[in-house]
Order: structure tokens, then sequence, then C-alpha cells
């Protein structure tokens, strides 16, 4: 995978969060994780750390607001 496709699924994760309600804020927390999990496990493999950091750095801050 490109840095550009994993910086993309980094991107699609804030917008799922960006633009949930309060009736689909759950639903949007878990695609997002899972989309941060996937670009964070696709940087490690290309060896990315820069991108490897920026998503871990997402995945800590919803877990820090009860994700």
């Amino acid at each position: 995978m490109e840095p550009s496709e994993i910086f993309e699924l980094i991107i699609k994760a804030d917008e799922r969060l960006k633009y949930s309600t309060e009736k689909t804020a759950a639903l949007r927390r878990e695609q997002a994780v899972e989309l941060l999990v996937q670009a964070r496990d696709a940087a490690r493999e290309t060896g990315n750390e820069q991108l490897v950091q920026q998503a871990e750095t997402r995945l800590a801050d919803l877990k820090a607001e009860g994700g």
C-alpha cells in the first residue's frame, strides 16, 4: 500500500468521527478504529514510522475519549 493510500485511511477515519451524529457516534467510532488499525498495520508493513505514529496517536486519542 502506498503512503498516500495509508494517509487516506487516516483521513477517512477522521471524517467518520467528524460527520457522526449522536445516533451514529458509536458506529462511526468503531469504523474509525477499524480504519486506523488498518492504516497503522499497513504503515508498519511498509516501514513508514511517521504514518504508524500518526495512526497510533489517533487511536490513543479515541481511547482517551472513552472509545
